[in-house]
């Protein structure tokens, strides 16, 4: 009676996930578009907890090393165990209390240096802009005195025609789309109220995040284990699926954590090296351009470039021969980040070649934009990896000789 029962349980259970299946990939066939909404609503309501769980998974480890590190200051193995226990949350509260304060203190600096020298840049354009008109000016009267006679014929001849399309453009084009641009500002204005407002609380939420952080280790692990029972009879040689899980899941928390504490670091270092460049050679917006250069050094293989153009662009204005020298710094540095100082603190974190950095960054920076840009590479390391040991997994069964299973384990190094 007992099996008859489990057995119409299980056919139940398996009719109803084909209908809900059905039912699911109905809507999602023909009512993406709503299902996209509330998707977006419910990314938007949950991102202050995206925030947070960022800002705590970037600052675990520092969290961690002031816990070990007061640990170590005051011998706290050697205290009684009731006194050594409230030693440790106490620990713990003050190691993300500093930890928090530090990420504040970064940003809050990073903020100050770059509105200061905005400030600064605006002043000295808003100062040298008579120059600069009067210099186009100039120019632009050469060019016409010389070059531009036929088109100031052609002005005159149709000049009434080329007033009444401007003033056609602005009465039906640009006056009823005045609003239009208002409120564009306001939105935007508005967005960056609501991202701040998140990023605020993402703060909050992060402190949560770190104190619980063992708790949640310890209940995914339980979960994992829940979920994918031991199986008897394996194969000698395979894991357990739980422990398999497990296994990949430290890997791409090596390799994610690896990329972003290593590109962190790159990135100070080349912010750094630009800024020294730029002081010496005395190039205007010196801080400024040396912090977009390492911000978007984060970004890999094109962020020297991105970051490159704007700053290009300020300094063309400025001196057209110190861009030129900016242009050719840029250059030396990137070829020296790519090939020395990114290989040297990166390491073998991602194992993947110059052509799937590539292929990564595209793919992702084309689904998710600037986030998928930088996580693109160690995610799609991780698949590299889950392909790399099935294929290779593969290969052992099929009995290949030494020499072929050598040169099958080099090809995917």
């Amino acid at each position: 009676m007992e099996e008859n029962w489990k057995d119409y349980y299980h056919k139940g259970l398996a009719a109803f996930l084909t209908v809900a299946m059905c039912i699911l990939f109905f809507f999602l066939i023909f009512r993406f578009s709503q299902i996209g909404a509330y998707v977006k609503m419910i990314m938007r309501i949950l991102r202050p907890f995206a925030f947070g769980a960022v800002i705590a998974y970037l600052l675990s480890p520092l969290c961690n090393h002031f816990e070990r590190y007061l640990a170590d200051v005051t011998n706290l193995e050697r205290r009684p165990k009731a006194l050594a226990m409230k030693l440790k949350k106490l620990y713990a509260g003050a190691s993300i209390f500093f930890s928090l304060f530090l990420f504040c203190f970064v940003i809050y600096v990073l903020v100050a240096m770059v509105v200061a020298q905005v400030l600064s840049s605006i002043t000295t354009l808003t100062e040298a802009l008579p120059g600069y008109v009067l210099t186009i000016t100039g120019w632009l009267e050469g060019m016409i005195n010389e070059e531009m006679a036929p088109v100031l014929n052609y002005l005159e001849q149709y000049s009434e025609d080329i007033i009444n399309w401007i003033q056609g453009f602005a009465k039906t084009q640009l006056l009823p789309n005045i609003n239009s641009l208002m409120s564009g500002s306001s939105v935007s204005l508005l967005t960056f109220l609501m991202a701040a407002k998140d990023l605020v609380i993402g703060l909050i939420v992060a402190v949560y995040f770190m104190n619980s952080r063992r708790l949640f280790g310890r209940q995914a692990k339980m979960v994992v284990y829940a979920l994918f029972p031991p199986k008897d009879h394996l194969k000698e040689g395979q894991m357990q699926p739980a422990d398999w899980i497990l296994k990949e899941v430290d890997i791409i928390n090596e390799y994610l954590g690896g990329f972003i504490k290593g590109k962190l670091l790159d990135s100070l270092i080349i912010g750094l090296i630009c800024m020294v460049f730029t002081s010496i050679v005395n190039i205007p917006y010196a801080v400024l351009i040396s912090v977009v250069i390492g911000v978007t050094n984060i970004i890999p293989f094109f962020g020297p470039f991105i970051g490159a153009i704007p700053a290009a662009v300020l300094i063309l204005i400025v001196s057209p021969v110190k861009c030129v020298y900016f242009i050719i710094f840029i250059l030396i540095l990137q070829q020296f980040d790519g090939n020395i100082l990114g290989p040297k603190i990166l390491g073998n974190t991602t194992h993947l070649s110059s052509f799937w950095v590539l292929f990564a960054i595209l793919l992702f920076g084309g689904l998710f934009g600037i986030v998928g840009m930088v996580i693109g590479v160690p995610v799609f390391a991780f698949f590299y990896q889950l392909a790399r040991e099935w294929i290779l997994g593969r290969l052992k069964k099929q009995q290949l000789k030494k020499e072929k299973k050598e040169a099958a384990e080099r090809a995917f190094l």
